[in-house]
């Protein structure tokens, strides 16, 4: 017969694990963590460059100060005078400046004169169509005033005729001379020019003599000749 034996292995009994009664603190020493971080290296080392860089800036724009037994710069010297080295005497370039000034003042007075002159004879062109143009052209370069005779105000004007045609007129001195009709034909623009000339040049010969032969009267009358 056997004999059932029973073994009891026992365990020892294990306490449930407590919670550790010590204060946790809560700040981490995150500052002395972030210096072995490498944009922090990098950031330090640029810091210390602009630090060292400022005293070096600050020596560079320093001025050496003058010395008192130094000579003097090129700028510092006294000017030299023209006539020393070989330039226009002071008498020269004053009488070339009157000179100058003579040549322009002289210039001036025949550009007045001119000027006159062209504003006391004037030829108008009041024309509108085109052989109204061209008549007034060639009457322009054609016309030559009498001799002796210098103010004078001619005007070419046109106006509608009957049908397609136009009339050209010829006006001097505020004074209606010449309305004839005009073709656009040049030789009878040229025709018309030449009767144009020759009435306007006897109209300012006549009134010059008429006013010359006034004067006379008027001397007389009063008694001197």
């Amino acid at each position: 017969m056997f004999t059932t034996c029973r073994f009891s292995v026992g365990y020892p009994a294990i306490a449930p694990m407590q919670p550790s009664r010590k204060p946790v603190s809560s700040t981490k020493p995150e500052i002395i963590v972030l210096w072995w971080r490498p944009w922090m290296w990098g950031l330090s080392c640029l810091l210390l460059c602009l630090l060292c860089s400022q005293p070096g800036f600050a020596q560079a724009e320093r001025k050496r100060p003058a010395r008192a037994d130094a000579a003097p710069k090129a700028t510092d010297q006294a000017p030299v005078r023209e006539s020393e080295n070989g330039g226009i005497p002071a008498r020269k370039l004053e009488e070339a400046l009157q000179l100058l000034l003579r040549a322009d003042s002289l210039q001036s007075v025949r550009r007045k004169a001119v000027t006159t002159t062209e504003i006391a004879s004037l030829v108008l062109d009041q024309t509108i169509t085109k052989p109204g143009h061209d008549f007034y052209d060639l009457f322009y370069n054609t016309w030559e005033a009498p001799a002796g005779i210098e103010e004078f105000t001619i005007t070419i004007g046109e106006k509608p005729g009957r049908a397609n045609s136009t009339l050209v007129t010829l006006r001097v001195n505020e004074e209606d001379l010449l309305e004839m009709p005009l073709q656009p034909n040049p030789e009878l623009i040229e025709e018309a020019v030449a009767d144009a000339t020759a009435i306007a040049a006897d109209y300012l010969q006549q009134q010059r003599n008429l006013s010359r032969q006034l004067e006379k009267e008027d001397l007389g009358g009063s008694g001197i000749y």
